[in-house]
């Protein structure tokens, strides 16, 4: 920089602010838009259950948080892009270059702005977002669509009443309709214990829970204890749905719960499986913010780009994004099964967009 001071705070101000304010436009414009979407999605159950008053803006409400945490990458490029059509439309990019600013010098203030968003989502996310979500499935399942709770989430274990007995399980997964570790605690009619059935897994088959390998420990009346090996079918009046509303959702775990919970699993010889993909996503989804804005200012600042129009560049953010989301669901999925290990699913896509950034960043001209 030929031995020229550094931008003055100034400038810096208002490069910043050049960004942030259409980012926040952009946040509020794709959180009304999320949230539209998500009342047509269950528009059904909102007709059904009577859904269109107080019991359905406070539901959206307490779901704002975890939009605004999923829509921050997104409204971060959205906002650069805007921001810096504005000023190259008014040429001051341009201007600004021909003064010997470099591109490094007008992207650090925009940096570091979205480094403070960047720490935001994360704190967003391990403070207000699980205990959102957990009142507002709570509101939806029970309070809206009065489910009756018929079990707890106690320790890390899921324990259910069921006829004639409790079932306990260390995990549920509501993907494949399966409880691991599962134990069924079966009463007689003097409420004293007549049989515990142990089965390491326990699938849902659409009308009961089915065990290839379940063990039926049974205590007869003189106190002697006999066991069997076999197929096993029990808890019929047990859904997917009863467990759904007492399991908790990744976004329902603090880090600090999520890591508890994978190291119980752990301890009790299970596959913790998606949980760990979805810890280090708890670490990779506010860093994507950071991403996203240097990702957005190589591309304003880059000679090519300049002449996008507002529309344009619009258009070009909702693409990017797209993509973004399209490839961190793909790695996700492929984490949680087990094909990706769990860093490389969660952090493989704000990888590739770094390094198409730096790329564009590095390829750019000054001028």
């Amino acid at each position: 920089m030929n031995g020229r001071q550094r931008l003055s705070p100034t400038m810096d101000r208002f490069l910043a602010l050049q960004f942030f304010g259409p980012f926040l436009v952009c946040l509020g414009a794709f959180t009304v838009a999320y949230l539209i979407g998500d009342v047509f999605d269950r528009f059904k159950d909102l007709i059904r259950y009577g859904g269109f008053g107080l019991i359905g803006l406070e539901y959206f409400a307490l779901k704002v948080p975890l939009i605004v945490s999923q829509l921050l990458p997104v409204a971060c490029l959205a906002g650069v892009l805007f921001g810096f059509a504005l000023l190259n439309r008014s040429g001051e990019v341009l201007a600004c270059q021909q003064l010997g600013i470099s591109r490094l010098e007008m992207a650090i203030p925009v940096l570091v702005v979205a480094a403070g968003i960047s720490l935001f989502n994360f704190a967003l996310s391990e403070t207000v977002v699980p205990q959102a979500m957990r009142e507002a499935r709570y509101l939806y399942e029970v309070t809206l669509k009065k489910r009756q709770v018929r079990g707890i989430f106690f320790a890390q274990r899921t324990w259910v009443r069921v006829r004639n007995g409790f079932l306990s399980a260390d995990s549920y997964d509501p993907r494949l309709r399966t409880m691991r570790n599962v134990i069924l605690y079966r009463l007689g009619d003097d409420f004293s214990l007549h049989s515990i059935v142990r089965a390491s897994q326990a699938h849902w088959n659409g009308s009961s829970w089915t065990a290839d390998d379940a063990t039926q420990y049974t205590l007869d009346q003189t106190g002697r204890v006999s066991s069997d090996v076999r197929n096993f079918r029990f808890a019929e009046s047990v859904k997917p749905a009863d467990l759904s509303i007492v399991m908790l959702d990744p976004e329902e775990f603090s880090l600090r719960a999520l890591d508890r919970y994978i190291a119980d699993l752990r301890s009790k010889g299970l596959d913790p499986g998606g949980y760990i993909v979805d810890r280090d996503l708890k670490f990779a989804m506010p860093l994507s913010c950071l991403i996203m804005v240097a990702l957005g200012m190589a591309l304003s600042l880059d000679p090519m780009p300049r002449s996008l129009s507002l529309g344009r560049s619009f258009g070009l953010a909702i693409a990017i994004g797209f993509v973004y989301w399209l490839a961190l669901g793909l790695t996700s999925s492929l984490g949680q099964s087990g094909t990706l290990p769990a860093w490389a699913a969660a952090w493989t896509p704000n990888a590739i967009f770094a390094l198409l950034a730096f790329s564009i960043f590095l390829l750019g001209e000054e001028r």
